[in-house]
Formats: structure tokens, C-alpha cells, sequence
């Protein structure tokens, strides 16, 4: 039995309650002692693990429903809505990429040829400038989980 890595065991829990004690113990390798526990007045809120470069967007469950259609029984309870692997740039607490693999056992370096051998020809396969980012995007949809790759320029490369 091969044992998954975070990454993967993370994009499980999509749709799940977000339990912090859990999460951090995932991310222990990594440095991550503590999670906090969402405090927004709103129904969404974003937790951020500067130290794993991870991010996570969290949702209750009538702005899960607006975005999603799917119905949650607790209205107060905090579902992850995504997993976001960062690199740095994505946010000025982020100083290096997530460490480890990526589902599909990518690294962040891996090249969008390495990324489309691991998930399949993309859904869209885009060049982009606008503003503050300029490079290729990917993007596979699938059954519950959409995957976006931004493969930003910059002059060492992508």
C-alpha cells in the first residue's frame, strides 16, 4: 500500500470540514505548528500557511451552495473549498514553493509538458498577459475538482 502524499490527502478533503489539528499534522514535515481557526464575519475565509506556501479557501455552507449548488447541513460549519500550492510571488508571505509533490507526484518545477503526461490533455492551454502576471495557464476539469497550472514568466525563466 503506497502512502499518499499531503498534497493528495489535501484534495481529499475538498468539501470536508475543515479541521486545523488534522491539516497541521499533515503539514508538520514541512514546519506548520499551528492552523488558525477561521474568525470571518462573512461566510468565506482564507487560510494561509506561509511556512508549507499553501493556501486554503474556506466556505460555509450557503456561500458553498451560491458557487456550487451542492447543500451542506451545517450552515456554520467551515468546508475547504480549495487547495491552492504556492510559489513564491503568489502573495508577499510566500518566499518559497510548496515543498512537497503536487498530486500526480509533480513538483513545483515540473514543466507544463510533465504536467499534461501526469493529467491528460488540459481543458484550456492559454497564453496570458494582463497587468502584474504574463505567462501560460492549464486547466483540466474533472468530476468534483477542477486543476489550474500557472506557469508565470519572469527572467529565469517560467
Amino acid at each position: 500500500m503506497t502512502t499518499k502524499q499531503p498534497s493528495e490527502q489535501l484534495v481529499e478533503m475538498l468539501g470536508q470540514p475543515y479541521d486545523p489539528k488534522r491539516i497541521q499534522a499533515l503539514l508538520k514535515p514541512y514546519g506548520v505548528r499551528r492552523l488558525p481557526t477561521p474568525k470571518s464575519y462573512f461566510n468565506d475565509e482564507i487560510v494561509w500557511t506561509a511556512k508549507s506556501s499553501l493556501r486554503m479557501d474556506l466556505y460555509r455552507g450557503p456561500k458553498l451552495e451560491n458557487l456550487t449548488g451542492l447543500r451542506h447541513p451545517d450552515p456554520q460549519e467551515w468546508i475547504i473549498g480549495a487547495v491552492q500550492f504556492l510559489a513564491p510571488g503568489a502573495d508577499d508571505r510566500v518566499k518559497t514553493p510548496y515543498p512537497g509533490l503536487l498530486p500526480g507526484s509533480l513538483a513545483m518545477s515540473s514543466s507544463p509538458v510533465q504536467a499534461m503526461s501526469a493529467y491528460g490533455q488540459p481543458a484550456m492551454d492559454e497564453e496570458c498577459e494582463w497587468p502584474g502576471f504574463s505567462g501560460r495557464i492549464l486547466a483540466w476539469r474533472g468530476q468534483g475538482i477542477n486543476i489550474v497550472l500557472e506557469y508565470e514568466d519572469s527572467l529565469s525563466g517560467r
